[in-house]
């Protein structure tokens, strides 16, 4: 069976149609299609700013050998593209990467394909039972006001460009549910520095994000965020935290490490290939 390859219009999140694949069998049927979505970030992964990513996606219904293929050759028109789109900024270190579920047929198709093992990674740390923390004078902390749209908004839009996944706002919604759930920010003589979203979960307390803007990075604040989230958990009852980082993230990582953080599993993937 031949397989044709043709590109889509413009997608609702504004990629380019030559951004993206769709495959097509000798009789019109639609086999699958990938896409590349080009990304600056300078702030989850300050040493590689340029993240390139790519993704795959399949119809269930057709059989192993065809799937093989066309899964090839959809990767195949999405790295040449994305290599075409990191040459754009040569000035930058790139990336070139995918993200899936934890599964390692995927992986070793990518490994296959000249990709590095890379992943998510959960880590948990116990919080001391005498542990004390008191903000200094100059940091105030701030909770956002869900109920405000405005607020929303004005979060959305600033968590999309720090983090490289945008915001899923039915998760966020969700979360906020959860018991001791709290959306900071953390304000340094009266100028807003970072923040975090934290809540219960499974009797621990859990660490969605942590973040500290870019103007405000190398002045530990992000030391001065967990320090008042330990105390936050340990006056609520929590002794045991947990968080999930991308391994990629060598900053962060050291930096949960120093707060007694230990790596407990391994959960999403994302392979990759610096460029």
């Amino acid at each position: 069976m031949n397989i044709e390859i043709k590109n889509s219009v413009k997608d609702q999140y504004g990629n380019s149609k030559n951004n993206i694949f769709l495959a097509f069998s000798d009789d019109g049927s639609y086999l699958g299609s990938s896409y590349v979505y080009p990304n600056m970030n300078h702030c989850q992964i300050e040493e590689i700013p340029y993240l390139i990513f790519i993704d795959i996606n399949l119809e269930e219904n057709m059989d192993k050998l065809l799937k093989d293929k066309v899964k090839q050759e959809l990767f195949d028109k999405a790295f040449f593209r994305a290599n075409e789109i990191r040459k754009e900024r040569p000035d930058l270190n790139a990336r070139i990467y995918s993200g899936f579920e934890y599964n390692m047929d995927n992986m070793k198709f990518y490994t296959r394909n000249s990709f590095e093992e890379d992943y998510s990674i959960i880590m948990e740390a116990n919080i001391n039972e005498d542990f004390k923390y008191t903000l200094p004078k100059e940091v105030e902390v701030i909770q956002m006001n869900l109920e405000v749209e405005e607020e929303l908004i004005e979060y959305r839009q600033m968590y999309d460009e720090i983090f490289i996944s945008p915001l899923n706002m039915d998760r966020f919604i969700e979360q906020s549910k959860e018991e001791c759930f709290k959306n900071l920010y953390f304000l340094v003589d009266g100028k807003r520095c970072g923040g975090c979203t934290i809540f219960k979960n499974d009797d621990l307390g859990y660490i969605e994000t942590i973040y500290v803007l870019p103007e405000a990075r190398g002045k530990g604040i992000a030391k001065i965020i967990l320090n008042y989230i330990f105390n936050y958990f340990l006056v609520n009852g929590l002794k045991k935290t947990k968080l999930e980082v991308w391994e990629l993230n060598k900053l962060a990582v050291r930096l949960y490490k120093s707060f007694g953080y230990k790596e407990e599993e391994k959960s999403l993937m994302f392979p990759g290939k610096n460029l």
